[in-house]
């Protein structure tokens, strides 16, 4: 049986926080409907990322909705080795564990490169996909885009921390980071005027990222996430794509290009950075609900 914390992780909505058989793996449930709803935070993120659009939204009235940590990261803190493969076992496990034959499965950022490869895994598994902000290698410019080039340096860099990390030396205390408190606050002092780069600051800086996640398991998760996907066209399940008019990280018409390669597709482009969430949390909502509630009949449309 899956074991309930009494965790006050987020006091902003009713959820119950339960851990994956004996070990490190929580994720939090709410709702009690027969169908599942699973979403994925990104990088040096956690499930709490997703805690405002279930809070706002008609979700759990129809869908059991579970929200993982990331092997790694918050309440799922490792200092082990950890790959895509690794998540996505977990999250097979999960449903499992709570007698879901299959879901919609989706994910933000590093989460949605997780979400398809679960997706092209375990097809018979996943009813529906919803990509938000996925990251492709191809796109990327800047300074991410050099560190793509350069990825294979972060192995072996995550595998001397966690040699470090055998002889002892690791934070014995990581502070929990709440992405709702953390986005409602950015878009108060974005509103004022009085910060216009709070968005950068707060979501796009490693040193503030690694206050909160342990080193090994970032390097790693970055690893990941700039880790090149399998051919989009080998997809199966009907997909929604949420991208952001910003070339923040990437080419946003790029990366359209490329996405249109999914069989059955259907693509927004939300007016942001790359922080859908923090930015346009009522877009976010919005696109979910009405592709939700079309799934069974949607046509694969552009």
């Amino acid at each position: 049986m899956p074991i309930a914390l009494t965790v006050p992780y987020a006091l902003t909505m009713e959820q119950a926080i339960l851990r994956l058989g004996d070990g490190p793996v929580h994720y939090r449930r709410a709702g009690e409907s027969d169908r599942a709803l699973m979403l994925l935070h990104g990088l040096a993120s956690n499930g709490s990322r997703w805690n405002e659009l279930v809070r706002t939204s008609s979700l759990t009235r129809d869908w059991t909705v579970l929200v993982p940590d990331l092997r790694g990261q918050a309440l799922s803190v490792v200092r082990e080795p950890i790959r895509s493969e690794d998540w996505v076992a977990d999250l097979a496990a999960i449903l499992d564990q709570e007698g879901f034959a299959d879901c919609v499965i989706g994910g933000h950022c590093l989460g949605a490169n997780v979400a398809a490869r679960f997706a092209l895994r375990f097809p018979e598994r996943v009813r529906g996909l919803i990509l938000v902000e996925p990251m492709l290698a191809e796109t990327l410019s800047g300074g991410l885009g050099m560190l793509a080039r350069a990825r294979g340096l972060l192995g072996p860099l995550a595998g001397a921390v966690l040699v470090a990390n055998r002889l002892g030396l690791w934070r014995r205390l990581l502070p929990r980071l709440d992405l709702e408190a953390l986005d409602r606050e950015t878009r108060r002092k974005m509103a004022e005027g009085r910060d216009r780069q709070a968005l950068t600051r707060r979501y796009g800086s490693p040193l503030h990222d690694l206050r909160y996640v342990p080193v090994a398991s970032y390097l790693q998760s970055l690893r990941e996430t700039l880790r090149p996907m399998p051919p989009w066209d080998r997809l199966q399940a009907p997909t929604l794509v949420l991208l952001s008019s910003g070339n923040r990280f990437g080419d946003c018409g790029r990366a359209q290009s490329l996405l249109r390669a999914i069989p059955r597709h259907s693509i927004a482009v939300v007016e942001a950075e790359h922080w859908i969430h923090a930015e346009e949390p009522e877009a976010l909502r919005l696109h979910i609900e009405h592709w939700l509630a079309t799934l069974e009949t949607a046509a694969p449309a552009d």
